[in-house]
């Protein structure tokens, strides 16, 4: 009954949450300024109900009562915190609007949303964390029945246990049957077939099941569903050709139930606002730079023989061509759809001596502000790369061409993750195309202000020659 117990909280922690939150926020905003003396008592209540009412209103739509079992407690904390910077931000502005906060004392009101930001990271983060300690010594735990392959299945196994706090296990492996001689240190012993499992399962119990499919099985995908649908039991299916850069949303089209694979789903007025920003902030940046640009394009025109601008021809949109502008920081202007195209590698012998220090300093990416306000790119975006290597790169990694499905951008959460400069193995562009996917899959003003500090704060980068 306790583990029960244990398991039905853990599934409740959002709701619960829901409820604690601003509670606890209210509570704490009636403590520290309840007793204020310049507002009638009447006056107090009505503000306080209104204030209760808001802050459940803001926190409802700020995100963070979202499913995290698979994310880090670090990312989960700055979740937290950026999202309650602003809800305060949104409650002076209430206070403003409303004529009342001069009523209340500035040390209170720090002292307040100090106590209750402690309080949410408490609720969230140190929750979540007692959870996953109490789940990593084998606790409130998940067991999983999982059908497939040997391959998929000691696949899945190793990425569980590789994840102890999660607290999912396997018990129980069915599939094809596979040669006697294998086995896994993380996988249970091969049960047997459908036979086997459907009799496992009527005599033992699980809390989930998980299967895979390949044509090679033997088995068809219709027969595994129909079986599976007649068990009372929740089932999860986990494609085999699936890859980290996909992410998986049903709509009904015509009764038709279809699953979104990949594609971006910005909606119109976002991407006019986004647009709006671009326009603004590099308006201000190129009036602002101007001498650095003037600094920057006298030294290349005096330090080395050719053009000071260096123009090449990359997807954008869509994957629709565009010119892109550069200072340029080699000896050679070569065109992006050249055969070989070669990548720029540490101590590149075409790279002038004053353009390994712009690469170092990104000064040389300056010009793409023009870009920005011709409409070809936006400051934040999936960096766009030369066609010859985007030709290169999309017969290799699933997904590839599926960032231009996004306006490309100066920088990107790919850049600022570490994942910039260049691709000597398909994984590592692989992880760049996979970082470009989650950033259009989470897209949000707030992340772009986020990459946008984060490049300035890291614009110098041992991985840019």
């Amino acid at each position: 009954m306790t583990s029960g117990l244990l398991k039905l909280h853990g599934d409740s922690i959002a709701s619960l949450q829901r409820v604690f939150d601003p509670a606890a926020i209210t509570l704490l905003f009636v403590l520290f300024n309840g007793s204020y003396q310049s507002l009638a008592a009447d006056i107090q209540l009505l503000y306080c109900f209104w204030f209760a009412l808001l802050v459940t209103i803001l926190l409802r739509r700020s995100g963070i009562y979202t499913s995290y079992r698979s994310l880090s407690l670090l990312s989960l904390a700055r979740r937290v915190t950026t999202r309650w910077i602003l809800v305060f931000a949104a409650l002076l502005l209430f206070g403003f609007a409303t004529n009342s906060i001069n009523s209340f004392s500035r040390l209170n009101i720090f002292l307040w949303a100090s106590s209750s930001l402690f309080v949410l990271l408490a609720s969230h983060v140190g929750l979540r964390k007692l959870l996953r300690i109490y789940r990593s010594r084998g606790h409130n735990s998940r067991t999983i029945l999982y059908w497939g392959s040997f391959s998929s299945a000691a696949k899945f196994a190793d990425q569980l246990a590789a994840c102890p706090w999660m607290g999912l296990r396997i018990i129980a492996w069915f599939g094809p049957k596979p040669s006697s001689t294998l086995s896994h240190h993380s996988l249970p012993e091969y049960g047997g077939n459908v036979n086997e499992m459907r009799l496992w399962i009527d005599l033992n119990s699980v809390d989930r099941i998980v299967f895979s499919h390949d044509c090679a099985d033997g088995f068809e995908l219709s027969d595994l569903l129909c079986f599976f649908g007649d068990i009372s039991l929740p089932v999860i299916y986990a494609p085999a050709w699936a890859c980290s850069s996909m992410h998986f949303t049903s709509e009904e089209i015509g009764g038709q139930i279809c699953i979104d694979i990949w594609g971006s789903r910005q909606r119109l007025l976002d991407r006019q606002l986004k647009r709006a920003v671009d326009l603004l902030f590099g308006i201000a940046s190129v009036f602002i730079l101007a001498p650095l640009f003037l600094i920057v394009a006298f030294a290349v025109k005096l330090t080395s023989p050719g053009p000071v601008l260096f123009r090449q021809e990359r997807y954008g949109l869509d994957g629709k061509p565009f010119i892109i502008y550069k200072f340029r920081s080699m000896f050679v202007c070569q065109p992006g759809d050249q055969s070989a195209l070669k990548q720029a590698t540490r101590n590149d012998p075409r790279i002038t001596p004053l353009g390994a220090v712009l690469r170092r300093w990104s000064l040389d990416e300056l010009p793409q502000l023009f870009n920005v306000l011709i409409g070809d790119m936006s400051l934040v975006g999936p960096r766009p790369h030369a066609i010859e290597h985007n030709e290169f790169y999309r017969l290799r990694v699933p997904g590839y061409m599926q960032r231009h499905s996004f306006k490309p951008g100066i920088t990107g959460l790919a850049q600022v993750e570490g994942l910039r400069g260049e691709t000597s193995t398909i994984s590592s562009m692989a992880n760049r195309v996979e970082a470009d996917l989650r950033y259009q899959r989470n897209w949000s003003l707030s992340l772009d202000f986020k990459i946008l500090l984060k490049t300035f704060l890291s614009i110098r980068s041992p991985n840019a020659y």
